[in-house]
Order: structure tokens, then sequence, then C-alpha cells
């Protein structure tokens, strides 16, 4: 079980950590145990009584973590494919929101958006997780004629849902969609030569990476995509949450995270090793595994793997360890 650590929130020796999410008294976060890859947890840690808990087996990480109105949502696996759970954080049952989950989820203040695929269709559901009124923002077939796509992100901003729609092959761009809450439809642009153009978090819109062009941003209230900071590819966007751009640099095996505020970036301090990472295995592979805001207050998941494991393609001497820092 994890433990409170002076240099972070908590660790986990034998954990891979992350994504990782929050509410007001609670600190949640996902791991994968290097003996039991086959099931990733999710925890669930009372910050006042710091007791801890596992809420959930067969997570799947790559889809995300987030909270919404009381509930933490998460995707486990079912069956070769995915699901979009929601469970009260304070405890109890798990509801079923989607049996096709298609892409990595998000959500933002009460709103929580998903992508959905079958063989025919591609869907984007947006639900109010306070009332339970759901809508389909999106639904339209996966081919039109010779064209194909799929959907590889949604994400909440302030004033409505965005998602890509990836091309499938050469030959005719992806898009980049977005909708106002109150929109009859969605509206698009188009992003020629790019077969999976690379959506990050923003309150104000879309945000994303364009080959060939760098960071674009299209706010709600902009008529046309923009270029904006960054221009190429270090550092890279994580979010951006009102005057904060979220960063990440390094290299692989030392990542390093910075918020930029205007033309000011500063350095998030970074963990070398954890309190309880093995000691003889030589140097540690950093890396950056989730990130969640929670106000001002920004909580990092890292997980730490002994270069010498990575190089002989094992998962002895990991640890994982979330840290917390006030982003002003």
């Amino acid at each position: 079980m994890p433990v409170p650590e002076k240099q972070g929130l908590l660790a986990q020796r034998g954990w891979s950590i992350g994504p990782v999410a929050a509410s007001s008294h609670y600190l949640l976060w996902t791991a994968a145990s290097s003996d039991e890859a086959d099931d990733a947890l999710l925890f669930r840690r009372d910050l006042r009584t710091r007791k801890t808990v596992v809420m959930s087996h067969r997570l799947f990480q790559a889809f995300g973590l987030s909270t919404a109105s009381g509930s933490v949502i998460y995707a486990t696996r079912s069956g070769t494919g995915a699901q979009l759970e929601a469970m009260p954080v304070a405890a109890g049952k798990p509801r079923v929101l989607s049996r096709s989950l298609a892409a990595p989820f998000d959500t933002r203040g009460d709103m929580a958006a998903w992508a959905e695929a079958d063989s025919s269709n591609n869907r984007v559901v947006v639900r109010n997780m306070r009332t339970g009124r759901e809508f389909v923002a999106y639904e339209e077939a996966r081919c039109r004629q010779t064209r194909c796509y799929r959907i590889d992100r949604v994400t909440v901003a302030d004033e409505g849902v965005v998602f890509d729609l990836g091309s499938v092959s050469q030959g005719y761009p992806s898009l980049i969609a977005r909708r106002r809450w109150d929109a009859a439809r969605p509206s698009f642009a188009r992003v020629p030569r790019d077969p999976q153009p690379d959506l990050a978090r923003s309150f104000a819109g879309a945000l994303y990476y364009q080959l060939g062009r760098g960071w674009m941003q299209w706010d709600f209230d902009q008529p046309q995509p923009t270029r904006t900071w960054p221009h190429g590819l270090r550092p890279w966007l994580l979010s951006r949450e009102h005057d904060h751009k979220l960063v990440l640099g390094g290299a692989t095996c030392a990542t390093t995270l910075a918020v930029r505020t205007g033309s000011r970036t500063v350095a998030v301090a970074a963990p070398r090793s954890t309190p309880v990472s093995p000691t003889g295995f030589g140097k540690l592979c950093r890396q950056l595994t989730g990130f969640a805001w929670s106000g001002n207050r920004l909580l990092l998941a890292w997980t730490l793997t002994p270069r010498i494991s990575i190089e002989g393609h094992k998962e002895v001497g990991v640890s994982g360890i979330i840290t917390a820092v006030d982003a002003g």
C-alpha cells in the first residue's frame, strides 16, 4: 500500500503510478504493479484521515482519470475494448456510461465528454454529471465515400466540447471539431498532411499540434485557428488553464515540467528518486505519468525505473510518487 512521504504526497514501491485526479477531500490515482501488470488498480486516499482504499480493478490507464460532480470517472477493460464507468468518490456502486469507449475522455466542471465507435459510426457524447442529462454532440459514419476517420481524443472547454477526426489514410486532411454547448452542430477546421493532430486540454477551445506548423489554438471566440507558442516539438504543451500553460520538456528518461504564465516560464521541481526506490540499481529513468489541476494546485504523478531495468526489458525496481506544487 502507498505511504505518505516528506518529498511528496505519497509513494509506492513496485508500482507505476498515473494518471491522477482529485476532489475536495480525496486524492485518486491509478497504479499498475510490476508483478501484476494485467491489473491496474484505482486507489483513493482520504486527505482528512489518510486512509487509502482500492476502489476498482482492471483500469485502462491510457483513457484517463477525472472527477466531476462528486464522481470519479475512469475506463476499465471490457473484453478486447474499454468501457467508461463512474462511481461516487465517497463510495458507492459504479455505473457504466459507455460500453464502446474509443478515445481518452475529459471532464470540466459538471460536464463529461467521451468518444464512442462501432463498426460503422463515430460519435461524441456529453453528459452533465450533476443532472444526468446526456446529448450526442456528434455522430457520423466512420467512412464517407473514400475518406475514413477515427476519433483520437476528446477535450472539454468552458464553452463546449472539442475533438479530432484523424484521417485513416493519406490523401485527405484530418479535422479538428468543436461544438458550443448551445450550438446546433459542430464546426470544423482542416488539418492537412497530419493523420493524428495532437489535442491538449484548453479552457478556451481547441489546442493542438499540427505537423509542419507547430501548435495551433482555436478558441471559441476565434473564427479560424491561429499559431501559438511554442512553435516546435519541445517543449510540449500538456494543457492551458487560463493564464497557465503546462509544458513538458527534457529527455525521454529525464522528463522536466514547467508552468508558463504570460512570457515567464517557471520550472517545476521533479523528483530524482523516491524514498521507496531501491538502492544499488544505478541511475533512474524519470517519466511524468499524470497531472491534474485542483484549483491553483498542480498534482503530478511520476514513475521512476532503474535504467538497467529498462535496458533489460524488465520492471525491477519501479517506484511511483505523487507530488504537488502551488502554481499561484
